[in-house]
């Protein structure tokens, strides 16, 4: 199995808060829901260790790996009087896997009062996805559930700073590793030893840069990434009622583009929230969007778009134009505004207003609303190691899309 090894990155809810509620006096019965890889059974790992000192030597702490019971197996015993209790099982959803009368058991014991006794659930499926018709989140409705979800803003950063401090010359590199790692907390914990296999693989002790772009994104890709992606994909095809959820209907359309939270059909609002928990979807503004670009790459293996649901290329357009649109998943939907405003005018100066009034229609906006999404699409253009061209700055005048030559 997996483990994370830095708890700021996967201790969500605070831990604090988790163990304060299972140590009170009338403890409360929790479960923790999130995607495979999301750090669930690290966050229990720590709370078996953490738990006996918070709460006394009187403390009885049983973990238990779902996974690896057996059918018909018997709960834990209940403690002698006196002495309190903490459950913490793992994998919960392996037991919707078994019979209603060997599962019977089990919600028998969760829901029975045992003064003094502490639960936690970490399972990949809500209650109320789990038996048939939900019947765990009805036997069970005193459960207070907790999601893990991904990792944004500062938080994030903070984490790739800390990894990239070891290589203070590296720094331009963190836009590109917090796009990739999408919040992923299993990626942005990886970061470190990603620099680490890479800076091996350089000559004479030289230095990571923008030009190693390429090679840090194929090793995230297929050192980590791969594992997470296939073990997120093993539960995409594992969903049970495929009728009820068209997953791969969504993702197909994702694969294209962000969608907006108003564009959502009332079918697919139960399926992009089973997506979010799964840790599949980013939110971007008031776009539902795939987590990363890597995932992106993945999921177009997976899913094959249909033919007849491709983008269009206009006649004349050129092998840029077909490129871009063929891997606008990798582009945000002003990235790629942008970059199509520029290819329709090669070799043109652009003034920053025309941008301004044009691309973002606010002719009244700020000029660094300019420099920083002009910033970003550079950033951008060097995944693609010059196959699209260059925006090159044309002092005091604007900008000029330079085509490959």
């Amino acid at each position: 199995m997996v483990k994370m090894h830095s708890l700021p990155i996967f201790a969500r809810p605070a831990l604090q808060r988790i163990v304060r509620h299972l140590c009170a006096e009338q403890p409360v019965s929790l479960v923790l829901v999130g995607g495979p890889l999301m750090g669930k059974s690290a966050l229990l790992d720590y709370l078996a260790g953490e738990l006996p000192a918070a709460a006394g030597s009187d403390l009885l702490v049983v973990q238990i790996n779902c996974t690896q019971l057996s059918p018909g197996e018997r709960p834990p015993l209940t403690p002698a009087d006196g002495q309190r209790q903490i459950v913490l099982l793992d994998n919960f959803h392996g037991i919707a896997q078994w019979s209603a009368d060997d599962r019977r058991v089990w919600i028998e014991w969760l829901a029975s009062p045992q003064p003094g006794r502490g639960l936690l659930l970490a399972s990949r499926r809500p209650l109320y996805e789990i038996g048939a018709e939900g019947a765990l989140g009805s036997a069970l409705p005193y459960f207070q559930q907790s999601f893990l979800g991904l990792i944004d803003g500062e938080e994030a950063s903070r984490v790739v700073s800390s990894s990239l401090s070891l290589h203070p010359e590296s720094e331009p590199l963190l836009p590109a590793l917090l796009e990739w790692c999408g919040g992923h907390p299993f990626l942005l914990d990886r970061v470190a030893e990603l620099l680490l296999d890479v800076a091996g693989m350089l000559p004479g002790g030289q230095a990571i840069g923008l030009a190693h772009l390429p090679l840090l994104r194929l090793r995230l890709a297929a050192a980590y990434g791969r594992l997470l992606f296939d073990s997120q994909w093993r539960v995409v095809e594992g969903n049970d009622d495929p009728a009820d959820r068209p997953i791969a209907g969504l993702l197909r359309q994702l694969l294209r583009r962000g969608l907006r939270f108003d564009e959502l059909s009332p079918a697919q609002s139960g399926p992009m929230n089973w997506l979010l928990v799964q840790g599949l979807m980013g939110i971007d503004g008031h776009n539902y969007r795939l987590f990363s670009p890597l995932l992106a790459d993945y999921l177009a293996l997976k899913l094959p778009q249909d033919p007849a649901a491709a983008p269009v290329v206009e006649p004349g357009r050129g092998a840029v134009h077909a490129l871009v649109e063929r891997e606008s998943h990798r582009f945000t939907p002003q990235e790629k505004s942008l970059l199509l405003y520029f290819l329709d005018r090669p070799g043109v100066i652009v003034s920053v207003e025309e941008l301004l009034a044009k691309v973002w229609q606010r002719p009244d906006g700020s000029a660094r609303r300019v420099q920083e999404g002009i910033r970003r699409l550079r950033h951008r253009l060097v995944e693609f190691n010059g196959a699209v061209g260059t925006i090159d700055n044309e002092w005091g005048q604007g900008y000029r899309y330079v085509p490959l030559s």
